[in-house]
């Protein structure tokens, strides 16, 4: 087949923010000598012709969501398209703003974090296996090989901590992007992806604006399916973190008995640990 014209990623947004074309259907691709067309997904297309991976597929969507807000939010301070809004928005009982309120700040940095939790569990788990080899083949004596694993397993511990703090701070400011995108008014946005120009036109006893997209039922359209699909990225990463949030919580429990069990002949390990958790007892009650 010939080399495809595949629409650049500043005209196929435009398009896409004007309503041009909608996401949900497939674009139509013309080859270089015109002799063969093409249908391909929106999705498709940004991945194929446009740059766009899987890993910064999340970020394209936030900031393409961004300048979508900016432009609507200009196309509805046009007094005949924000007087048939209002009108809609009656209909429903709505008074609060019904686009996404979205904050980029630190999306980048927190979106590397979450493309590297697989990596940081694989690393951990490789770490987890030659400890755990160690530990099994330990049949000596020798007080100071011992001691050794059990520095092997603490840093092991150190390093599940240190995971598990960076998926706390993650799932926070997941369940935060998550609560903004709840608040999303997709009732209201439905409504008007269903409403051509002549409603608008007729609503305002009006017979012609240029200002009135014809494709302005398209723009809430495509502005729905962009956070829905913002949403979904948001429901997978609350899933790969809660998946190596247990995979790492069971090493880590596997890891402390073995601890135990390295050290269970050593009285004064053993009086030493009871003494650690007893101060870590004391502190959190000080702390509650």
């Amino acid at each position: 087949m010939s080399d495809m014209e595949h629409i650049d990623m500043k005209t196929l947004v435009k398009k896409m923010i004007e309503g041009e074309i909608q996401i949900n259907r497939p674009i139509t691709i013309t080859s270089k000598d015109r002799t063969n067309t093409q249908c391909i997904t929106f999705m498709s297309h940004l991945l194929k012709y446009n740059g766009v991976t899987k890993k910064t597929m999340f970020i394209f969507l936030n900031e393409t969501l961004d300048i979508f807000n900016n432009q609507l939010l200009k196309l509805m301070k046009h007094p005949p398209i924000n007087n048939f809004i209002q009108n809609i928005k009656n209909e429903w009982n709505i008074t609060d703003n019904i686009l996404y309120d979205n904050d980029n700040e630190k999306l980048e940095d927190n979106v590397k974090l979450l493309e590297g939790l697989i990596e940081q569990i694989n690393e951990l788990c490789m770490e987890f296996k030659e400890t755990n080899m160690k530990v099994e083949s330990n049949n000596i004596t020798d007080v100071v090989v011992e001691d050794e694993l059990v520095e092997n397993i603490d840093k092991f511990s150190k390093n599940i901590n240190k995971f598990s703090d960076n998926t706390d701070e993650l799932n926070k400011y997941i369940d935060d992007m998550v609560e903004n995108i709840n608040k999303v008014n997709v009732e209201v946005l439905m409504d008007l992806s269903m409403k051509d120009k002549l409603l608008y036109l007729k609503f305002n006893d009006i017979k012609k604006d240029n200002k009135i997209s014809s494709s302005i039922h398209n723009i809430f359209l495509n502005y729905i399916l962009i956070v829905n699909l913002i949403k979904k990225h948001l429901i997978y990463y609350k899933n790969v973190i809660k998946k190596v949030n247990e995979i790492s919580e069971n090493m880590g429990k596997f890891m402390k008995g073995s601890r135990v069990k390295l050290k269970k002949d050593d009285i004064f390990f053993q009086l030493r640990e009871q003494e650690d958790e007893l101060e870590k007892y004391f502190d959190k009650i000080k702390d509650d």
